[in-house]
């Protein structure tokens, strides 16, 4: 088991599931692996709740945080996180040649977002904003968070923009509790308009 005393839950699910991922993908894009595209489509095919899926489990939980680990017979928010991280990710990588997690600030939801409104309408550029990721944001249960993610990433997935899989995992985590939910819809806002006012910038210095 990881140990997780000098950090934070959140950081160290990040940091869990983005090295998953990355592993993952490493194995996907090798044209001399095969495991790669197995384990995307087990982890597609794999129920909604954590652990429904015994295929999946040491692909999903070996190594797991231990701070992270539930201790009754529900998941725990973690679990919860990063089962659908990990789903979110099989359903975005399919059939693409290009590797659709990608670290890093830039990567987030909402600039990702922003990105695929903008090759699709000009209205974003005028503050219109995305009606399923409006939706994501103002989601009163984890069953409608994962509903509207998936459509989202779905979209991302046509337009091959990919996601920081890693912090997409930390944040479906905070979102979990009233004390930190706010602060992840305010980072989603401020990776959205922070990417439209630069886009803006860049139109008028054309």
């Amino acid at each position: 088991m990881e140990d997780t005393t000098t950090v934070s839950p959140w950081k160290a699910l990040e940091s869990y599931v983005g090295r998953r991922v990355t592993r993952i993908q490493k194995a996907y894009l090798d044209p001399r692996r095969s495991e790669g595209g197995a384990w995307l489509a087990e982890l597609r095919k794999a129920g909604d709740a954590p652990g429904s899926s015994p295929v999946t489990w040491a692909l999903e939980f070996e190594g797991f945080p231990e701070d992270l680990i539930g201790r009754t017979d529900q998941p725990s928010p973690g679990e919860r996180a990063a089962h659908l991280a990990f789903k979110l990710y099989a359903i975005h990588q399919q059939s693409q040649s290009l590797p659709m997690h990608q670290h890093g600030k830039e990567h987030g939801l909402g600039a990702a977002v922003f990105r695929l409104q903008a090759r699709q309408s000009e209205s974003v550029l005028q503050g219109k904003l995305p009606s399923r990721f409006a939706a994501l944001g103002t989601a009163s249960t984890f069953e409608e968070t994962s509903h509207y993610a998936r459509q989202l990433v779905t979209q991302l997935r046509g337009e091959s923009i990919p996601l920081d899989y890693g912090r997409l995992a930390s944040q479906l985590y905070l979102l979990q509790s009233p004390a930190t939910a706010d602060s992840v819809r305010l980072e989603w806002g401020r990776g959205f308009a922070g990417t439209s006012n630069n886009s803006t910038s860049d139109e008028k210095e054309k």
